[in-house]
């Protein structure tokens, strides 16, 4: 096996290659082999250790599923880009979902392994530009590999407020076209205390927590998309999450979604 932290895309330095502590590795280690795992109790910094020695197991799970090799091995690698993007504040559930298989990276795009009943979740990794080629070849790959059927997507991204901020043919709002809204996931934030899309547009736009989103003095945007986004919560409005289905695989009956909430 090669290195595990190069593996895992870990920085070198970055997360100190010691042992893990014997009650988080049995904790993370009943994860990956549990049909549903619970939500883990450790936070990143003591999960990184556990994560690196259950890498062998890791390996051997996505062999067992037929996961192919580049997509096990860019799977992987998003556990360093989440470490990086959000530091101690990573969501250890998800590094555990990488390394159950739970989740693939297939090209520029991460979709569940396993199709809900509402369909097969698809989520938008920190990689850059939405390029509409590369979401169309993920796309079709994901049909190939996983098999075809209705894709769904619950994320900001679908948040009406960005095609009435940003350009026609902007990426995201290409990417947003995409996907067919369901009733009663359209309505804009309203009035009230922040939203968990709020919190999730921040987290993802400016890598901050969204108190210093909303402090004018400590995050200063630069681009469109960090001005739309700044501006909305500054003014006092809100981002929602909605769920839309991929326009070119419609469900069969009535359609709704699995609430896996990217970004």
């Amino acid at each position: 096996m090669s290195d595990p932290a190069a593996l895992l895309d870990l920085d070198p330095g970055a997360w100190p290659a010691t042992a893990p502590a014997p009650q988080v590795l049995a904790e993370l280690a009943a994860g990956l082999a549990a049909d549903e795992p619970p939500a883990p109790s450790v936070a990143a910094p003591d999960a990184v250790p556990a994560l690196v020695a259950l890498l062998p197991a890791a390996l051997d799970r996505h062999r067992r599923l037929d996961v192919p090799a580049d997509v096990t091995r860019d799977t992987l690698a998003d556990v360093g880009r989440k470490l990086r993007a959000y530091g101690a504040t990573t969501d250890v559930g998800w590094l555990l979902g990488l390394l159950r298989a739970d989740v693939l990276a297939l090209g520029r795009l991460q979709f569940q392994r396993l199709a809900g009943a509402a369909g097969r979740a698809v989520h938008v990794p920190e990689q850059g530009p939405l390029d509409p080629v590369r979401v169309d070849t993920a796309l079709r790959r994901a049909a190939t590999e996983l098999g075809p059927g209705p894709v769904t997507c619950t994320s900001w991204l679908l948040d009406p407020a960005l095609p009435d901020g940003l350009p026609a043919d902007s990426n995201i709002v290409r990417f947003a076209a995409r996907f067919a809204v369901l009733p009663g996931e359209e309505a804009a934030g309203g009035e009230g205390g922040p939203t968990a899309g709020d919190h999730a547009v921040a987290r993802f736009v400016f890598r901050q927590p969204l108190d210093r989103v909303l402090d004018p003095s400590a995050v200063l945007p630069t681009t469109r998309l960090e001005h739309l986004v700044a501006a909305h919560l500054r003014a006092g409005r809100h981002w929602t999450e909605p769920c839309g289905v991929l326009r070119q695989h419609p469900p069969d009956g009535p359609a709704r979604c699995d609430r896996h909430v990217d970004g």
